[in-house]
């Protein structure tokens, strides 16, 4: 018999024989939900390290048909299940990538409805958490038609969103990055949250930064090597906005992360988002070791630190 097999086939029975193969042509991924996990391994009772928000562009290294070994545009490794992403080539990221598209930066969450004008919850489509990147356009002064990365169009509040271009080069606004921390005073903490929704004490950083169109490293052990270095003895020299770094030992693994807002307060994450001081009388700030800070602001495109109009996986860059 003599027949011929298309390259879907052949993948297939490759990823038959080899249920972990590299991805071939479609290499990119879309998170498609709200908010979606990401995991050490692969199955829902595996630990969540991190997670990313509607519109995240990933690389995808591998794959089994179910879960997806990924990277994230900082550079962060982990596994998600493949419902909660759209499977990408790379003509439809570079697609993307100079399409149409709108950022929320709505602190409170954003619905998406069916159409224009019905706003009942049995309309709602989808949400959007701040920061969420979808294509879309304004219809009218009040109204803008979105397409989520899975396809789904609906429609939302115009003042919800900016174009993507203008969130990802405006100049870094420290009152709204303050004012972003302090809404999410009383957010629940919880282990490699990276949302609206809930946080980790580096999740925090990540969503309060990136609302302001700038991105970092994730982790606490990770943050505090970006950015310019000020010594734990230099406390006059703290600046709004900076990152405190603590760990539990004098010497230890660095393990808590703040932001400094002034006059020894600062605003973090442990057991809810809250306000301590670095004073010996505080017992959150007494219980840890502070191991001095680093300063993300006027350091955008050093390492770990990118502002989004400079990155790769978001824009066409010539």
């Amino acid at each position: 018999m003599n027949f011929k097999l298309s390259l879907k086939s052949i993948l297939f029975i490759l990823s038959a024989i080899f249920p972990f193969a590299l991805v071939a042509n479609d290499n990119w991924a879309q998170v498609r939900i709200p908010v979606a996990c990401i995991r050490d391994g692969k199955g829902h009772s595996t630990e969540m390290t991190s997670q990313a928000i509607m519109g995240t562009p990933l690389r995808v290294l591998e794959t089994d048909g179910e879960w997806l070994l990924i990277e994230t545009p900082e550079g962060y490794n982990g596994y998600m299940n493949i419902s909660s992403v759209a499977v990408k080539s790379d003509s439809a990221m570079e697609h993307w990538r100079s399409a149409s598209r709108l950022v929320s930066v709505s602190r409170p969450e954003v619905k998406i409805y069916v159409s224009p004008d019905e706003r009942k919850p049995s309309d709602v489509i989808s949400e959007l958490v701040l920061t969420s990147i979808v294509e879309g356009r304004l219809i009218n002064d009040s109204t803008v038609i979105v397409t989520l990365p899975d396809g789904r169009s609906g429609y939302a509040d115009s003042k919800a969103f900016i174009k993507a271009e203008d969130w990802a080069s405006r100049p870094f606004n420290m009152d709204r990055a303050m004012e972003t921390a302090y809404w999410l005073s009383g957010t629940p903490y919880l282990w490699g949250a990276c949302s609206t929704k809930s946080v980790d004490c580096s999740g925090l950083v990540r969503v309060v930064y990136f609302d302001c169109g700038i991105l970092t490293l994730r982790d606490a052990r990770q943050q505090i090597g970006i950015g310019k270095r000020i010594e734990p003895e230099n406390l006059t020299a703290l600046k709004r906005g900076d990152l405190l770094f603590f760990s539990n030992t004098p010497d230890g693994r660095i393990s808590h992360v703040a932001l400094y807002d002034a006059d020894g307060r600062y605003i973090h994450s442990s057991g809810l988002v809250k306000i301590n001081r670095m004073s010996d009388d505080d017992p959150d700030f007494s219980k840890r070791y502070y191991r001095g800070a680093s300063r993300i602001v006027g350091m955008e495109d050093t390492p770990g630190i990118v502002r989004m109009i400079n990155h790769p996986w978001y824009f066409n860059i010539k």
